[in-house]
């Protein structure tokens, strides 16, 4: 077999006169036929996406997130329901407890200290030792807080990463910082 012109009974060779450069010369052969389908396929698939998202068929982006959003709030109502209720006297008896204490201070150097700073003193966060609360001086808000999050703020919810009793624990300790 000669290399100027490679024989292949599927696909005649069509020389395309005129299109030669130090020997090497140019082929106008077919695209393969499932190269051609797919290409096809990717055209019709991009026509009736635009279409669909046009008449409905298909959520665009915003809906997308609109509903994402829908049922993080609706988690987030049932984690609050399901929640044990903590009451001031109960929070504050965590003030009491050493072993509490040790675990909210734990935790809070751990978790929280990244954005509020090691002693309370804010940067990212809200500051603790300044005696000034933002949303609310009780603890029972600041349990709420810690557990729930503020979204609007950049506060994230901590009630699937630790427990209610933890959670009180570093009420409690930031009750200390004050």
């Amino acid at each position: 077999m000669s290399s100027e012109e490679p024989t292949d009974s599927r696909y005649p060779d069509q020389l395309i006169e005129g299109h030669d450069y130090d020997g090497i010369k140019e082929y106008d052969n077919p695209m393969p036929g499932w190269w051609l389908w797919l290409f096809y396929a990717t055209i019709a698939w991009s026509v009736f996406y635009i279409a669909a998202l046009g008449v409905g068929w298909i959520d665009d982006y915003d809906a997308q997130l609109e509903r994402g959003k829908e049922r993080i709030a609706e988690k987030q109502a049932a984690a609050a329901e399901d929640a044990v209720a903590w009451s001031e006297e109960d929070l504050e008896a965590k003030l009491d407890d050493a072993d509490a204490m040790a675990k909210g201070e734990e935790i809070y150097q751990g978790t929280c200290a990244a954005c509020h700073g090691a002693d309370g003193e804010g940067g990212i966060g809200s500051a603790f030792n300044d005696g000034q609360w933002i949303h609310g001086d009780d603890m029972v808000s600041h349990f709420e807080i810690t557990r729930d999050g503020i979204g609007d703020v950049g506060m994230p919810a901590h009630a699937g990463q630790f427990s209610d009793d933890e959670i009180a624990a570093v009420t409690a300790f930031i009750h200390t910082l004050d």
